[in-house]
């Protein structure tokens, strides 16, 4: 099967789009700025096992994601391009890991077309492009995915699997300590019941991949336990088993959560997978399986269960998914004779989206709730994404006859988002970040200054300031850190602690030793009213305002 110039065309499309302008707007609160600042900490220095969040332990995560964005910020210097690197080259690997296999599988020029209808997806595209771990811990559960299936049906052929099994479980240890046991969970869900249907369980239940898998996650619990003795109960208590069972975590949705989720984290591909059902019907009907859609079925199926059962959801819970339902559409692309129907419901279905976005994007805002920048922000690149989905779905319905040329245009709307989108991404920028209130205080920062916070935490300031805060809090929530939340008391002992009382504000305006700059909310008109009294207002914005600086010869700090 030879390579095709249309599919390679619209793999490079999807690629470059990954990589636009990555930097091009501010870390967004709260998972960007919360991210970031922990990589910004850990490149400073400290025990590099040991994440932490304004100079306190943050262990709600592991380390790995961490890791890669200090390196990355240590090379790059501390911008948004730096922060998000990692997501964007793991997803990347992730790439070339789908496409090896769809080359290895499927045959030769499947590769380039999973790696255009992997990149094309909006989650691909998403979670490259965000400071957050889904996209790390997805190429490490890819990985064991893949390895096992090679350990699998290799060992059917030759009677052994030589080292797959130990790669797989080496991507399960990596992929634990980037986000803890469900990287252990999905790849076992997966390829547990295909090995046994295939009569090669051992080649998963591998005890040399077990032991490979302990080698890599004992020695980082027993690093950060003994800086964190209760690091283990809380990583099974708090973050697996209220996770799964209790709404503690305050993350409950239905059961069918994840259904209009996953539609959506594919599209349009998720179309062309549910067009693959009556075939996989008949075959099931018929005994006629083959393996192939087997692992696809049971890779977009088990893992959907497992978290539609869970307590707790998040849309990125289905990253992983979406390289089983682009190999499925792979697979099904190339044997499918003829595929006309196929193609053309695809096209129709994305044109009539377009359709729909040109119709409704004017009131998209009033379903919305938003500041009014960013609400007037979204009619235009509604309206210009319409227009890409309709041409790019019109074209692939005209093209469907030559079907590889219509692979392009189903492409190009998802591609074309981060150009169409940047007006929107830099409006809520200036909506959930602070690197424009950082920027107007930096002038006034010595290396001495003291930037306190009364009650709030935006969690992209330390970023661009460049340092930690002192926190005057209550219980810790702002830091939303579960961890924080539950041990509060005991960390604001800690000797270096950044947790001070909620009312030590106070006593901190009046003696003020040492040039200090004041954030607080902006609704709080209490702490507002108190501050204005001595200090003057130097920035603000719909979160936050700042005050400051007090100090020895404070006329003079306030300039």
């Amino acid at each position: 099967m030879r390579v095709r110039s249309p599919v390679v065309l619209a793999a490079v499309l999807a690629l470059g789009a990954l990589a636009w302008r990555l930097g091009g707007y501010p870390l967004l609160e709260p998972d960007e700025g919360r991210n970031a600042e922990v990589m910004r900490e850990l490149a400073h220095g400290g025990p590099w096992w040991l994440p932490r969040l304004n100079a306190l332990p943050y262990v709600d995560k592991p380390i790995v994601s961490y890791a890669a964005g200090a390196v990355a910020l240590g090379a790059l210097g501390e911008n948004e391009t730096a922060a998000r690197l990692p997501s964007l080259l793991f997803t990347l690997a992730t790439l070339a890991l789908v496409g090896w296999f769809a080359r290895t599988t499927i045959g030769r020029g499947a590769g380039w077309m999973a790696v255009a209808i992997t990149a094309a997806a909006p989650f691909t595209l998403a979670y490259a492009r965000t400071v957050i771990c889904d996209s790390v811990v997805t190429f490490w559960m890819v990985g064991a995915i893949i390895a096992f299936h090679r350990a699998v049906e290799i060992g059917r052929d030759r009677g052994r699997a030589d080292w797959w099994p130990v790669a797989g479980w080496v991507a399960i240890g990596l992929g634990v300590l980037t986000k803890g046991p469900v990287a252990l969970a999905v790849p076992l869900l997966v390829m547990i019941p295909y090995a046994a249907w295939r009569g090669r369980l051992s080649a998963v239940l591998d005890p040399s991949g077990m032991l490979a898998a302990l080698a890599i996650v004992l020695p980082w619990l027993f690093a950060v336990s003994r800086d964190v003795p209760d690091f283990l109960r809380y990583v099974l208590v708090v973050e697996t088993g209220d996770r799964v069972t209790s709404d503690v975590l305050g993350r409950s949705e239905p059961w069918w959560y994840f259904l209009p989720i996953l539609l959506g984290a594919a599209f349009p591909w998720s179309i062309a997978a549910l067009a693959t059902l009556p075939a996989g019907v008949r075959a099931l009907r018929d005994r006629r399986l083959d393996p192939r859609f087997v692992l696809f079925a049971l890779w977009i199926v088990v893992p959907l269960l497992l978290f539609s059962l869970s307590r707790s959801k998040r849309p990125q819970y289905v990253l992983p998914l979406v390289p089983a339902i682009a190999l499925l559409v792979t697979a099904w692309w190339e044997r499918q004779t003829p595929r006309l129907f196929g193609v053309r419901l695809v096209g129709g279905t994305l044109a009539a989206f377009g359709i729909a976005l040109l119709a409704l994007g004017s009131s998209i805002p009033h379903w919305l709730s938003g500041t009014a920048t960013v609400t007037a922000a979204i009619p235009g690149v509604a309206r210009w994404l319409g227009v890409v989905a309709l041409v790019g779905g019109a074209v692939a319905w005209l093209l469907a006859r030559h079907d590889d040329w219509a692979l392009p245009a189903l492409v190009l709307p998802v591609a074309a988002i981060p150009m169409m989108a940047l007006p929107l991404m830099n409006a809520i920028g200036a909506d959930r970040s602070s690197r424009a209130i950082a920027d107007a205080v930096q002038p006034l920062l010595t290396p001495g200054t003291e930037v306190v916070a009364v009650e709030t935490y935006p969690l992209s300031l330390p970023f661009y300031l460049g340092r930690t805060l002192t926190l005057a809090t209550a219980d810790g929530h702002e830091l939303t850190s579960n961890y924080v939340v539950r041990r509060h008391a005991r960390l604001r002992l800690r000797p270096g602690s950044t947790l001070r009382p909620v009312d030590w504000w106070v006593e901190a305006l009046v003696l003020c030793e040492r040039p200090t700059l004041f954030v607080v909310p902006v609704d709080r008109r209490d702490l507002r009213a108190r501050l204005e009294t001595s200090l003057p207002l130097r920035a603000q914005n719909r979160k936050v305002a700042i005050y400051g600086p007090c100090g020895p010869g404070s006329l003079a700090w306030a300039r």
